[in-house]
């Protein structure tokens, strides 16, 4: 092998070695777009369905809000009516005992403290009734809006990019 020839394989081979490494950049070019571009549609997906999540939790807490402020107001006026319920248990017992001192026999108290019984566990079981009925709507209300808006958070219909 003569100094020429060995000079033009080596120029051969790094003619060869440069189009090897041309067509690996431009390979390795191609994939990187695409792999950016992969990226770039997962990034954009992964912060639309961020935003959904956020706008959902945004919407949950304001329903909750909502909800708890119609609890805390059962709650209120039941305590009320607890008050007045037992403001008129008070004035009644304070009144059947008025009765009973001016009654003039044994059988007119009885008459008396059986009215008493009577009318007393009347109001109390009507009062126990509605304060039921209250507790039962406002419970009710309150978990069915908790699980309307937590089902809404997340919109597991939408579709991937």
């Amino acid at each position: 092998m003569t100094n020429k020839t060995a000079k033009t394989i080596k120029t051969d081979d790094t003619i060869k070695a440069e189009d090897v490494t041309t067509a690996a950049t431009r390979a390795t070019t191609k994939v990187a777009e695409g792999t950016r571009e992969f990226v770039r549609r997962s990034a954009a997906t992964a912060k639309e369905r961020a935003d959904d999540l956020y706008e959902g939790s945004e919407k949950l807490n304001t329903t909750l809000e909502g909800s708890l402020k119609r609890m805390a107001s059962g709650y209120v006026s039941m305590l009320g009516s607890v008050a007045e319920l037992t403001h008129n248990n008070v004035n009644r017992a304070l009144t059947t005992v008025e009765k009973l001192a001016n009654a003039k026999s044994v059988s007119e108290a009885v008459r008396i403290q059986s009215d008493y019984v009577r009318d007393n566990t009347s109001a109390n079981v009507n009062y126990v009734r509605d304060a039921a009925e209250t507790v039962r709507d406002v419970a009710s209300d309150g978990f069915t809006v908790a699980r309307e808006s937590a089902m809404n958070v997340w919109p597991y219909g939408k579709k991937a990019a």
